[in-house]
Order: C-alpha cells, then structure tokens, then sequence
C-alpha cells in the first residue's frame, strides 16, 4: 500500500493514492469529514453496546463517537495493522473499549457467533490511483451483515465511486433493509444508513444535522437525506 500518515498539532491523518483513509483528532471531537455523519448515525440510533467495525485503518470516527457520548465495545477489523499502531499511539488514553482483529472481514464475521448492534462498513482498495469499494463489500459482506446484525440494529456503510458500478446498482448491493442515503456537497462519498428505526428523511436529516452541530462538526450543513 502506498499509504502516508500525516501529524499536524490537532490531528493525525492516514492517506492512500491522495484520498484520505483516516481522520483521527488528537482528542475527542469532530474529523470535519464524512466520518462524523456516520458517528451521528450511531449516536442517533444504535442502543446496544456492540459495534463492529469493518476497515477500521486508523479508526477515524472513534473520536468524534467518544465526543457524542457513544461508548460502544469496538470490535476493529483490517488487514492493514499499522494504521491500528497509529490508532493507539494517538487515542490510548481516551478511545474507550476497542479490539483489533488483523483478519480479513468475511473471514472474520463468518466466524462470529453473537450479533451486533452497529456493523460499519467502511472498506476500501487502491485501484489505478485511486480508492474504490473491493468486490466483497457489493457481494459477500452484505449478506453476512445481515446475518450478524441485531433486530433494531444500524448498518453503515461508506460507499465511494467504483468503476463498472453505477450509484444506483452500488446502493442496491449494499441494501440489506430500509434506510436513508447522505450525501455531501464537499465529497464524492455517500452514506447507506440502515435499520428499522431510521425513519424517513426529512426527520432523520434534522436529527443527523442536530447532532453534528453539537460534535462541531464543519459538515452539518453539507448534507443532504434522501430515503431509499
């Protein structure tokens, strides 16, 4: 992996091919970044102590879930284990209870017994310069998510632009219940957020939006919800 870590005064960023993987504050609080979105999404709706992370490389929406209060048990999967180096070497002291597994995600939920109240899914590969979703996240890891998520749970999953898919067919392969989609003004991201209790658009948009401005975050009003 072509991969960079970055240290500034307030921050540590971890880069690959110029897009950035990782955000991580140095304390608790907001990354600016697609990551709080999701963060607001857990504290929102998730209400069980269970969170499993899937492409956790530096764990970039660990600060800004502590900030919001979250204080889920994460499990972190990634074969990438530097980028958990990273991780511990800035948040140690305030990242709450956190595991790391250097396993490959299917493997690793394939062989979990209990369920999850979060499942993030939040893998991405290098391909021609630049990052893109891998085939498991569009044809395995769905369904397993399924499998492994609580009833009243929360899927969140990160989608990026992948070449031979288009949005519609991406979102379609990574459904696995009712949900909404966020999108940004300032990323080419977009945010599949799934669960019975995530309710319609419009008042899950003002509840997201509410949240990130009580994390601070930059990104409050450069979201837009629509239901799938």
């Amino acid at each position: 992996m072509a991969i960079r870590t970055r240290h500034y005064k307030n921050r540590v960023t971890i880069e690959e091919n110029g897009c950035v993987l990782s955000e991580l504050p140095r304390s608790p609080g907001p990354t600016h970044s697609v990551w709080d979105v999701m963060a607001a999404a857990v504290a929102l709706f998730a209400t069980g102590p269970r969170m499993a992370m899937l492409g956790f490389s530096g764990g970039g929406m660990v600060g800004a879930l502590r900030a919001l209060g979250c204080d889920q048990q994460i499990a972190g999967v990634d074969l990438w284990s530097e980028g958990f180096d990273v991780f511990e070497d800035v948040a140690k002291e305030w990242c709450g209870p956190v595991r790391f597994y250097s396993e490959d995600a299917v493997t690793w939920l394939r062989r979990q017994r209990s369920r999850y109240d979060v499942i993030v899914e939040d893998l991405s590969v290098p391909e021609n310069g630049d990052i893109v979703k891998p085939e498991v996240s569009l044809s395995l890891l769905p369904d397993l998510i399924r499998r492994r998520i609580n009833r009243g749970g929360v899927t969140i999953s990160n989608l990026l632009p992948t070449p031979g898919f288009t949005w519609q067919t991406l979102i379609a392969s990574a459904r696995v219940g009712p949900g909404i989609l966020v999108e940004f003004e300032s990323y080419h991201n977009r945010v599949l957020l799934q669960g019975c209790g995530i309710g319609e658009a419009r008042q899950t948009g003002r509840a997201l939006r509410e949240k990130m401005r009580i994390l601070g975050s930059a990104l409050a009003e450069d979201i837009r919800v629509s239901t799938l």
